[in-house]
């Protein structure tokens, strides 16, 4: 049995449980690990020596002269490349982080594609149930008629056939609504269906939507936080041109006639021939293609969000067009229904205007669920809290 779910609670549950957020969830894991890493010291360097063994015939033997020699060696980064490799790291996370977010909301903007199309099928389906209930009532008064010698063979045949239409229509209409349930379960991870829908509409400006949008959402706070990591990792490599330190304690001890001593010692690292032009060059690349990347996302983001105010715009444009007709529908298939069952009209006549009818219904709840699945899908867009 599904169980019923709403917008809200479907969200909660994309958040935890659906493929994309979860793999996403696991780069931040990732980079988190990576962040951790930098923060870590290098490890000492510990190196013994000993000579004076002497090899005879089958004997190893100490001849007295010998030379022991214990050392450990800390190595120390100069010029800051500790703390801008740290700081990389850290904006890189923070980055990730927020790709993760843009990944849900890219998620929840196709689940609601797949919520609102469950709805109109839904719908559509359950109003071909009882439509064909309806039509079966109908049929049945036909069918004496036609015994009694009041409607012809063939206008009570056209009927049957008709019946046959409406219970293809309805297995169709079925079998789609399986598959929408199947989306449905996809996202979530879980068997659910989705339950009605009360939204309150505010007509939304364009304007606000779309600075809104270069506020908040988060392709462009990733993209900034790349490009803060980049500036620190510029700074990583051009600090390699500063000499890294190596300081030693040192334990020696020679012969059998001399004290043993201890001593300190040091050595540097001297970036002679190789100073990172390469991977400056190679960074200060990715700083300047961070920054196409970010103009474009804004561009992008802009139209994004003209399109989908147009696309609202006219859904909205098209279900209250459905709305004005809807009575008039109404109206016409009762008449209808009346004239024929008193003779007034062709079984042809009926039969079209049911097919009229039937379709018309489908186009008005489809535009119905578009129009509600385009204005959310607009909120979303412009980065309103998930």
């Amino acid at each position: 049995v599904n169980q019923k779910i709403t917008i809200n609670d479907a969200i909660k549950i994309i958040k935890e449980n659906n493929y994309d957020v979860k793999i996403a969830s696991y780069e931040v894991k990732k980079a988190e690990g990576q962040y951790i890493q930098t923060k870590f010291y290098q490890n000492p360097t510990l190196s013994v020596n000993y000579t004076g063994l002497v090899f005879g015939k089958n004997v190893v033997y100490d001849n007295g002269n010998t030379m022991l020699s214990i050392r450990v060696d800390q190595p120390f980064e100069l010029g800051g490349k500790r703390e801008n490799r740290i700081k990389s790291a850290f904006y890189q996370l923070q980055s990730v982080n927020y790709q993760k977010e843009d990944t849900t909301r890219n998620v929840i903007l196709n689940f609601l594609s797949v919520y609102f199309q469950t709805l109109s099928d839904k719908s559509y389906y359950e109003y071909l149930k009882q439509d064909l209930d309806d039509y079966e009532k109908i049929l049945q008064i036909q069918e004496k008629k036609q015994k009694a010698g009041f409607l012809s063979l063939i206008d009570y045949m056209k009927l049957q056939l008709y019946k046959n239409e409406l219970e293809n229509s309805k297995l169709q209409a079925e079998s789609t609504y399986k598959k929408d349930l199947q989306e449905i379960k996809f996202y979530l991870n879980g068997n659910y269906e989705p339950a009605s829908v009360n939204i309150e509409v505010k007509e939304p400006n364009l304007d606000d939507l779309i600075q809104k949008a270069t506020e908040k959402r988060e392709s462009i706070k990733a993209l900034q936080e790349q490009l803060n990591s980049v500036e620190h990792q510029i700074k990583l490599i051009k600090a390699y041109s500063i000499p890294d330190v190596s300081l030693g304690v040192e334990y020696d001890s020679f012969g059998i006639q001399y004290k043993p001593g201890v001593g300190f010692g040091f050595s540097l690292n001297l970036p002679t021939f190789d100073k990172r032009k390469g991977d400056l060059i190679t960074a200060m690349a990715l700083k300047e293609q961070t920054l196409v990347v970010l103009s474009k996302e804004k561009d992008r983001i802009r139209k994004e969000i003209s399109q989908a105010y147009e696309d609202y715009q006219v859904s909205k444009k098209i279900y209250n067009s459905y709305l004005e007709k809807k009575k008039v529908m109404d109206d016409l298939l009762e008449r209808t229904k009346k004239a024929y069952s008193l003779g007034g009209i062709s079984t042809l006549d009926f039969l079209d205007t049911l097919r009229t009818y039937k379709s018309f219904m489908n186009a008005y709840l489809q535009s119905y669920y578009q129009f509600l699945g385009s204005y959310l899908s607009l909120k979303i867009l412009a980065g309103e809290d998930l």
